[in-house]
């Protein structure tokens, strides 16, 4: 059996190849799966942080009015 080096697997292509499959499968395919929930959470997010500063801009005002 032969010995695997970093150098034996840069020069490689089979190697290079099936890193782009796995690329392609774990990036490409499982992104599209899961980026529509990632983007609702930052969505949610985002409107928790305009809820805040809104809340924040009331406090501030009713504290100016006293």
């Amino acid at each position: 059996m032969e010995q695997e080096t970093f150098w034996t697997l840069v020069r490689d292509v089979a190697h290079w190849e099936f890193e782009i499959f796995l690329i392609i499968i774990f990036d490409v395919i499982i992104g599209i799966l899961i980026w529509p929930r990632i983007r609702k959470l930052f969505k949610h997010h985002e409107e928790d942080d305009h809820k805040l500063a809104e809340l924040e801009e009331r406090v501030n005002k009713l504290e100016r009015g006293k």
